[in-house]
């Protein structure tokens, strides 16, 4: 026979429902499933539970007690049955701290009403939040930061500091974060995994901009089957002191990326690598180089970003990063929308600089023929880099002053005549030891000071 509604007894049967709620959510905030056990004891009970949002305002996740499935399930109910109230998280990490992630992944969309985080964990020295929730509605940005020491004067907006990624992409989907900034603070002790870093791009399909820094020491043995990432809404890149720009480079698809910056990248280590595609081969123009590995790791990568979704890049910069002349030669014929170049200390020879000369193109012939004009002829040659509006050269050592204002002139006569709209408006070639004081009041003289400039 069914027992009655609610327990037998003069405590249980007079208590007003008011306080037997702040009974339940003072029990709830010790338990980790306490509002669960309690609503099975009797209908009243769980009616009073299930309506009340108090008594599901402390989430309480234990690693070591549930899968990381589970307990994400337990976060999203508990959200759901304690809006629209705050809510605390007691989060105890027992068996990873690479699990911090994925198990406070489902609170971050509910940002505006997570009020409190406690952290315990045999690995509490390593993962770190930064405790500014109360500054935030929603968070659409985070920073991860690898490390084995927490540096609390090196953060940076929402940062949660880890010692490595998580290995599990399926454990995180779907973050809503539209930007993500990874900082590897490792050197020489602990080589990360590259797998982890775009399992979490995997994670992330709404992101519009990411950076990642550091992974100088990392195995780069399997990356040709890793899986292609799709971030459809990726509209700004940056990778700084990283060993690993083919392997992200070549597994993601962003077309709508407008802004890449290829920062530190050079190297004169070779990593071992096991992939080997077409345009691996020794670059035929034999051009000096003093970081040739990592100059065919940045141009490949490149190479294959561009075949997977031709993205209408905008604005390209490259700070102590270079690549192939083979790579350039690639590259500039495909950028068709880039306005904006620049790169610092590249090895870069006069056959790249002179690939922005106009040039005759053989296909174009029978088009000139049949739009010129008396009044209006056609151009017979065409540019690469059709937009290019800025250009950069600072600190290239290996170009020729002679080279720099063939160039430049060549370009700005035919682009000030033929596409005013997408001429060069800002010019700047400095440090550049081959531009020597003649070669800069030339392009000055041209190009007037406004639009030319060797500082």
């Amino acid at each position: 026979m069914e027992s009655s509604t609610s327990p037998r007894g003069p405590l249980a049967d007079d208590l007003p429902a008011e306080l037997l709620i702040e009974i339940f959510a003072l029990v709830a905030a010790g338990d980790t499933i306490a509002p669960l056990t309690l609503g099975t004891v009797c209908r009243t009970w769980k009616k009073i539970i299930d309506e009340s949002p108090r008594v599901w305002q402390v989430v309480i996740l234990d690693d070591s007690k549930r899968s990381i499935a589970a307990s994400q399930f337990q976060a999203r109910l508990w959200l759901s049955r304690s809006a629209p109230l705050q809510f605390d998280v007691k989060l105890h990490l027992e068996e990873e701290p690479g699990n911090a992630l994925s198990l406070l992944a489902p609170f971050f969309p509910a940002l505006n009403r997570w009020r409190r985080l406690t952290l315990t964990s045999a690995y509490k020295k390593f993962v770190c939040l930064t405790d500014i929730f109360s500054n935030f509605d929603s968070l659409q940005e985070i920073g991860l930061s690898i490390s084995d020491n927490y540096n609390k004067h090196i953060i940076s907006g929402m940062t949660i500091w880890l010692t490595h990624l998580p290995q599990d992409a399926e454990s995180l989907v779907p973050l809503q974060f539209t930007s993500l900034y990874i900082t590897n603070h490792y050197h020489l002790f602990v080589r990360p995994s590259y797998t982890a870093a775009l399992s979490l791009l995997e994670a992330c399909p709404h992101l519009e901009n990411f950076s990642l820094k550091g992974w100088m020491d990392c195995e780069l043995s399997g990356s040709q089957s890793l899986p292609v990432v799709s971030l459809p809404n990726l509209h700004n890149m940056t990778l700084h002191s990283t060993v690993i720009p083919r392997v992200i480079l070549s597994h993601i698809n962003a077309p709508a990326l407008s802004n890449l910056c290829l920062s530190h990248l050079n190297v004169e280590l070779e990593e071992s690598s096991d992939s080997y595609e077409s345009g691996d081969s020794e670059d035929e123009d034999h051009d000096f180089s003093q970081s040739p590995w990592s100059d065919q790791a940045t141009g490949m990568g490149l190479r294959k970003l561009i075949a997977h979704c031709n993205p209408p890049l905008k604005v390209l910069d490259m700070f102590y990063s270079d690549m192939r002349t083979k790579d350039f030669i690639h590259i500039f014929a495909r950028l068709t929308e880039l306005e904006e170049f620049r790169i610092t200390a590249s090895d870069m020879s006069d056959t790249v600089i002179k690939l922005l000369q106009p040039y005759y193109d053989v296909t174009q012939i029978g088009y000139f023929f049949a739009t010129s004009t008396e009044s209006a002829p056609a151009p017979l040659q065409r540019v690469r880099l059709p937009h290019l509006r800025v250009l950069e050269l600072r600190n290239c050592p290996c170009i020729s002053g002679d080279a720099i204002v063939e160039t430049l002139m060549q370009r700005v006569d035919y682009t000030d005549r033929y596409t005013p709209k997408h001429t060069l408006e800002k010019v700047i070639v400095s440090e550049c030891a081959q531009l020597d004081v003649q070669h800069r009041d030339v392009l000055a003289r041209r190009m007037g000071h406004d639009r030319f400039s060797s500082q």
